[in-house]
C-alpha cells in the first residue's frame, strides 16, 4: 500500500485497525440476520431453501456458529504466534467470503450450517487474533487501548445492521452485502504490513524495520532518523539481543503469579460472555414476550442500545480508570437485569400502569445491554492485554475465549430445554447473567490492578511478579504494546 509522505503513524494504525474491524463487523452482521431467517427457513411459503426446516434445526444456526468460534478462538492465538496474526486474520476473512457463499448458493439447511460454521471459525479467531494485531502495531498502551475499544463498536453496528437486514432487506440482497463487506476486507487488508512483534520472534530485523516504518508513517529516508522511531528501534533490538541470549534459559514464574494470571484472564474472557449479550438478543423474543413493539422494532431498540453503549466505549472508555468502568458497568448492569427478572417474577402483583407494564421490560433489558457494550464486554480484551505478558496473553486470551464460546453454545442450545410456558427457565437465565456481571463487579475491585497510564512493571508487581534476580521483568512500553517481556 503507497502511503503519502504526510501520514502520520496514528493515522495508518487506525486505518489498518478499521480494515480489520470488518470481521468483527462481519460476524455482527450474520448474527444479526440470524433472528429473521430462522423464521424464513420455518416457513412453508417463504422459505429461499427447497424444504422448510423446523424450528430444532434453525435452532442449531446459532448453536453452530458459536461452538466453531470455540474452535476458532481454541486454535488462534497458537497461529499468532506461528504465521502472525496478519496471516490469521486474511484466513479468517476468506472464511468469511466461503461462509456468505454457502448462504447465496444453498439450497439445504445444511448448506447454512455450514455458512454458521465457516463465518463461526473465522468470528472465533477475528476476536482473538485483532486485539493482538492492535497491540502489537500500536506505539503506545493508551493508543492500543483506544483502538481495541473500537472492536466493540464495530460488533455492536454489524448486530445492528444484521437486524436491519434481516427484517427489512430481501434474502437474496442481504447476502450479497455480506460477500461484499467480506472481499472488501480480503482486498484491502493484504496491503497492512504484518506486525513488527512478529517479525521480533522470528529474528527477521530487515523486515521488522520495514514494518515500524511502515506503522510510524516514515516514508521518507530523513525521517529514517527521527529520535523516537530510532529509540523504538533500539528497544526492539535489545529485546531480540536479549532473546538470542537467553535462549536456552527460561524465567521461572511462580506459581501463585501463574494461577493469577488463568483466573485474570478466565475472570474477564468468561463473564463478559455470560453477560447475557448474545443470548438477549438471540432470543429476545422470548424474553420480552409481547411486551415493548413489535418483534423487529423490540430487535431493532435492542440493538441501537448495544450500539450506544459501544459508542460511549469508544468516546469514554479510554479516558476513565479501568477497575472503575468495569466495576460501575458490571453492577448496573446486573441491576437492570436484575430488576428485570423482578418484575417477570413478581410484575402482575405491581400496579405500575399500562406504560410501565408494557415498555419497562424492553428498556431495562436495553439498559443491561448497553452497560455491558459500555464497559464489561470491551474492558475483557482491553484489561486483558494490559495485565498479562505477551505471550501468555496470546494464549491464555485464545484458550479462554474458547471456554466462554463453549459455555455460550451450551446456553444457547439448553434455551428452548430449559425455558418453559411459565418463564422460571428465562428467570434462571436472567439470574446466572446478573451473577455473572455480579462476580466482575466485586472480584474486580480486590483483584485487578490499575492498567491505565501505569508502566507495564508496575502492573505486573501488583500482579505478584518478581524475578530471581530482584527487579521486575524489564517492559516494552516504548516498543508498542507495553507487555512485559518474559521468555517462556
Amino acid at each position: 500500500m503507497c502511503l503519502p509522505k504526510r501520514v502520520s503513524g496514528a493515522a495508518i494504525q487506525s486505518v489498518a485497525t478499521a480494515i480489520g474491524n470488518l470481521l468483527c463487523f462481519n460476524f455482527g452482521l450474520i448474527f444479526g440476520i440470524t433472528p429473521a431467517h430462522m423464521a424464513l427457513y420455518e416457513s412453508e411459503k417463504l422459505t429461499p431453501l427447497n424444504e422448510a426446516t423446523d424450528p430444532t434445526g434453525s435452532a442449531l444456526l446459532t448453536g453452530y456458529l458459536f461452538l466453531s468460534a470455540a474452535v476458532g478462538a481454541a486454535v488462534s492465538g497458537w497461529l499468532a504466534l506461528r504465521i502472525g496474526p496478519k496471516s490469521v486474520l486474511l484466513c479468517c476473512g476468506l472464511l468469511q467470503i466461503f461462509g456468505w457463499f454457502c448462504i447465496h448458493f444453498g439450497f439445504d439447511i445444511v448448506h447454512i450450517y455450514a455458512s454458521r460454521i465457516f463465518c463461526g471459525i473465522a468470528a472465533g479467531g477475528a476476536f482473538v487474533v485483532l486485539p493482538i494485531f492492535i497491540n502489537e502495531i500500536a506505539e503506545s498502551r493508551d493508543k492500543a487501548a483506544r483502538l481495541t475499544f473500537t472492536i466493540e463498536l464495530w460488533r455492536t453496528l454489524g448486530i445492528l445492521f444484521g437486524i436491519l437486514l434481516g427484517y427489512y432487506v430481501q434474502y437474496q440482497y442481504v447476502n450479497i452485502i455480506g460477500c461484499i463487506a467480506s472481499c472488501a476486507f480480503s482486498l484491502c487488508f493484504p496491503f497492512v504490513q504484518e506486525s513488527p512483534h512478529y517479525y521480533l520472534r522470528k529474528g527477521n530485523v530487515p523486515c521488522l524495520e520495514k514494518s515500524l516504518r511502515w506503522y510510524r508513517g516514515i516514508r521518507d529516508i530523513d525521517d529514517r532518523e527521527q529520535p523516537e522511531y530510532l529509540q523504538e528501534l533500539a528497544e526492539f533490538k535489545a529485546e531480540l539481543k536479549q532473546r538470542s541470549s537467553s535462549k536456552n534459559s527460561s524465567t521461572e514464574l511462580s506459581h501463585g503469579y501463574i494461577v493469577r494470571l488463568i483466573f485474570v484472564s478466565f475472570l474477564l474472557t468468561v463473564c463478559a460472555k455470560l453477560s447475557g449479550v448474545f443470548v438477549e438478543l438471540n432470543y429476545a423474543a422470548d424474553f420480552l414476550g409481547r411486551t415493548g413493539y413489535s418483534i423487529e422494532v423490540n430487535y431493532v431498540v435492542l440493538a441501537s442500545a448495544q450500539c450506544v453503549g459501544g459508542l460511549l466505549a469508544r468516546l469514554f472508555g479510554p479516558q476513565l480508570p479501568r477497575k472503575l468502568l468495569l466495576c460501575l458497568s458490571s453492577l448496573l448492569a446486573a441491576a437492570a437485569v436484575i430488576a428485570l427478572a423482578l418484575f417477570k417474577q413478581f410484575g402482575h402483583n405491581w400496579t405500575l400502569g399500562d406504560w410501565c407494564t408494557r415498555y419497562l421490560p424492553i428498556v431495562l433489558l436495553g439498559l443491561q445491554l448497553l452497560f455491558v457494550s459500555f464497559g464489561l464486554y470491551p474492558l475483557a480484551a482491553v484489561v486483558s492485554s494490559e495485565v498479562l505478558p505477551t505471550k501468555l496473553h496470546d494464549l491464555l486470551y485464545s484458550i479462554a475465549s474458547a471456554c466462554a464460546w463453549l459455555l455460550l453454545f451450551g446456553m444457547i442450545e439448553g434455551f428452548n430445554a430449559v425455558k418453559t410456558s411459565l418463564g422460571p427457565g428465562l428467570l434462571l437465565y436472567l439470574l446466572v447473567f446478573a451473577a455473572a456481571s455480579i462476580f466482575v463487579g466485586l472480584i474486580s475491585l480486590p483483584l485487578l490492578p490499575e492498567t491505565r497510564n501505569r508502566r507495564a512493571s508496575a502492573v505486573q508487581r501488583d500482579l505478584g511478579y518478581v524475578e530471581q534476580a530482584g527487579p521486575v521483568a524489564k517492559t516494552t512500553d516504548a516498543m508498542g504494546n507495553g507487555h512485559v517481556a518474559t521468555h517462556i
